[in-house]
């Protein structure tokens, strides 16, 4: 393995810098809008344009590798994604903040496209398995530091945008000195929701659950966490609590549901997060130091059962499709996880207009509650194919990943063609 680790390993330093950056970015610029007098509902808005974009980035990289190749599509990338943090602190008009969200899911998305087919590229069948789950480990990890510099400064001066900028920065510096070939042109993504879903129902449903959640939680939950006054030690501790309850629940469940239907572990799944969600709502009015650790313990099992949605129901929709429809179900799959976050954070936000930032869990526990029910009813008036039975074993993959990831799962068949940048 460690062998196989050294031609990326550049890639991965790049990895590494960028998504310290972004982790950092994810929660300051909910609370940064807010700080800047933007409603809820402007905060919401400017979240669904970051996923607007980041599915529109999927679309559109392909094109621009084809054209330029891996190194320098990743340097203008990154170097426009820096450019754009810089400009946040520079302008106060919601307009400019959705507009340069919507750029930023562009950038981001496709950085995470060059990189997942860079690590494609130089995988095998062999070891594809074991580097996509350091992949998704790093991300994960990044993130989580990331968020805690929060506790470096404040929202409202420009420190926290230029550290960004910065990590983000010196990401190009690894990609660019590295001797390592970058692989050939990746395929375009293509858009079959109807391929989806025909292979699985729950799936597809389950992947709208599942961005209307995430989706709500990325753009509004540091506004949650500011209205509840937390400061900003909490709020890191917060946001950095439910990323690693995802990270630590994914695997077991994912082998759980390996050994049993997956239809199930997803129904209970929604079930407890929608308990959880309660609590959030709940809890608020009777713990009055709800702020620190009754909070983050919460996150770590929302997280938990909530964050992990969505590599189940991707599971799913293959277990039953052959490896050259793979890569082509699972863009399908998070195309459509994309487009439902662009719309979760507005609804959301809509809930916390009617009963205050406790009403972002309320969505969370009504859209979860909605998801256990029509799985219920599915298992019970739809029973698995007999080819079911055997089910291929179960990959992490995280959310905050591009289509080219899953080609490196094991079980797709890929023809890499190597050539230099």
């Amino acid at each position: 393995m460690l062998h196989a680790l050294g031609p990326i390993s550049a890639l991965l330093l790049s990895n590494a810098f960028l998504l310290l950056g972004h982790g950092l970015l994810l929660t300051l610029l909910p609370i940064a809008a807010s700080a800047a007098g933007f409603s809820d509902t402007q905060v919401a808005l400017t979240g669904s344009a970051y996923f607007l974009g980041f599915v529109s980035g999927c679309l559109a990289t392909p094109h621009m590798l084809k054209r330029v190749g891996h190194i320098r599509s990743f340097a203008v990338l990154a170097t426009c994604y820096s450019v754009v943090i810089l400009i946040f602190p520079l302008l106060s008009e919601f307009y400019s903040w959705l507009l340069l969200r919507f750029f930023i899911g562009i950038a981001i998305s496709g950085l995470y496209m060059i990189i997942e087919s860079w690590l494609n590229g130089s995988s095998t069948a062999k070891n594809r398995g074991s580097i996509l789950s350091i992949y998704t480990t790093l991300n994960l990890v990044m993130v989580m530091c990331g968020q805690q510099l929060l506790n470096v400064g404040s929202e409202q001066n420009s420190m926290l945008f230029a550290l960004a900028a910065i990590f983000i920065s010196i990401a190009i510096i690894p990609v660019s000195l590295t001797r390592s070939s970058a692989p050939g042109v990746v395929q375009t993504v293509k858009l079959n929701m109807f391929k989806v879903w025909r292979h699985s129902h729950i799936a597809l449903i389950g992947a709208v659950i599942a961005g209307l959640v995430t989706g709500a939680f990325w753009s509004l939950a540091p506004i949650y966490a500011k209205d509840n006054s937390f400061d900003s030690s909490q709020l890191a501790a917060f946001v950095s609590a439910t990323v690693l309850g995802g990270a630590c629940f994914q695997l077991p469940l994912g082998r759980f549901s390996d050994r049993f239907d997956r239809r199930s572990v997803l129904m209970y799944a929604a079930l407890a997060g929608s308990l959880v969600s309660l609590l959030f709502v709940g809890l608020p009015y009777v713990v009055t130091t709800f702020g620190g650790w009754p909070a983050s313990i919460l996150a770590f099992f929302w997280g938990g059962t909530c964050m992990t949605l969505y590599a189940i129901c991707l599971a799913h929709a293959n277990d039953n499709a052959s490896s050259e429809d793979f890569v082509e179900i699972s863009s399908a799959m998070l195309i459509t996880l994309g487009l439902a976050s662009a719309i979760g954070a507005p609804l959301a936000s809509l809930a916390m207009g009617l009963v205050g930032a406790n009403g972002l869990y309320a969505f969370t526990s009504g859209c979860l509650l909605l998801f256990f029910v029509i799985v219920l009813l599915r298992r019970r008036s739809h029973a698995l194919p007999p080819n079911m039975e055997t089910k291929e074993s179960f990959r992490a993959v995280t959310d905050m990943a591009g289509p080219t990831a899953y080609e490196m799962d094991p079980r797709t068949v890929i023809e890499p063609v190597h050539s230099k940048d």
